[in-house]
């Protein structure tokens, strides 16, 4: 008596409507030839019965055959305890989860043309770097490293360890792997431009202190002096303060340092949630954005769009980063030859507090 359960196709019934041997699948397949060489035309049929059946080798038999996992890492910061449940009551959180989302998804659409699996792996205070790269040799053929910034020493040991990366972000450290990053030179210059463009000339440049010698922010400050340096106007000045990234202490650091330098015409912020707290901090103060004062920040998330004014921002091409990242980890892996990084430019989305 059937059970009903559809039957499972095997490579048998591949090499069968193929007309080919299953060695010869097999070796298609994986791309493992050992000196076979199959013709196009061949391939296409193997190709075409696969679709056809809707063959899906299995993960055990691809790692026999080939010594590979058919399996890529995600490796990324986590910043609260990894037992806790997303806190939705917090805006940061929620926002933070979503561009993880972003991150995810523009690696399993890469993934999902090569029929592999993705394993998120996360970095945290409580799991140290050795057992996490012992578990990445083991699991997958490949890691991907987000922000790569936020753990220097632990991607170090990563690149030490011999295993495929692709890492994603302005990299403290250099070496045979991939890198996909953004022209933060060029971000700053736009983000900067587009302030003195709309008549700022006292701008103020706000940067949490925690990010003081970012390779990311350092380079956006270059871009900063360049833009200043494209104009000819004798009133145009910036000056960098480092705030505290503590919310409750912000406000006071941001007052002190109006008093200091009087208040700005244009804020330029280098922090996800930095914008948002500074508008909060000018308005208590009864100061008016934008007729009194512009701003402009960095990494921009949703609540630059949900914030009254709007806030102008620099976005970041997250997702496409990620696929990007993907593609050239896999062929890292089946070539062993890494490739030249890749740079991509941020958009800047001008809105109502700098436009």
């Amino acid at each position: 008596m059937s059970s009903g359960k559809p039957k499972r196709v095997t490579i048998s019934d591949v090499a069968r409507e193929a007309s080919v041997s299953i060695a010869a699948v097999s070796r298609i397949l994986n791309n493992s030839y050992d000196g076979f060489s199959a013709r196009e035309e061949t391939k296409q049929r193997v190709f075409a019965a696969v679709k056809k059946l809707g063959y899906r080798p299995s993960r055990a038999a691809v790692r026999l055959a080939t010594g590979r996992h058919h399996a890529i890492g995600l490796c990324y910061p986590v910043y609260d305890t990894l037992e806790a449940p997303i806190d939705t009551s917090s805006l940061s959180q929620v926002f933070r989860h979503f561009d993880l989302m972003l991150v995810q998804h523009g690696i399993a659409r890469c993934l999902k043309n090569e029929n592999m699996d993705l394993v998120v792996m996360p970095r945290h205070a409580s799991r140290s770097i050795p057992e996490l790269i012992n578990q990445a040799q083991e699991t997958v053929d490949g890691l991907i490293w987000i922000n790569p910034e936020d753990d220097s020493e632990g991607l170090e040991k990563a690149v030490e360890s011999g295993i495929k990366l692709a890492i994603v972000g302005a990299s403290p450290i250099s070496g045979d792997f991939v890198s996909v990053r953004t022209e933060e030179t060029a971000a700053g210059r736009m983000a900067m431009g587009q302030l003195i463009v709309c008549g700022a000339r006292r701008i103020l440049v706000v940067i949490p202190e925690t990010r003081k010698r970012d390779q990311a922010v350092l380079e956006r400050l270059e871009g900063v002096k360049k833009a200043v340096t494209d104009f000819t106007d004798p009133r145009l000045a910036y000056e960098v303060a480092y705030v505290p990234t503590d919310a409750k202490k912000l406000p006071t650091a941001l007052a002190r340092q109006f008093e200091k330098g009087g208040i700005p015409e244009g804020i330029l912020t280098m922090g996800e949630q930095l914008p948002l707290a500074v508008l909060q901090h000018l308005q208590a103060a009864g100061i008016g954005v934008p007729d009194k004062v512009r701003i402009v920040g960095f990494e921009e998330n949703l609540t630059f769009s949900q914030s009254a004014p709007q806030l102008s921002g620099l976005r970041y091409p997250t997702e496409e980063m990620c696929y990007r990242a993907a593609q050239m980890l896999l062929d890292f892996i089946k070539t062993g030859t890494h490739p030249r990084p890749v740079y991509m430019t941020p958009q800047l989305i001008a809105r109502a507090s700098c436009r």
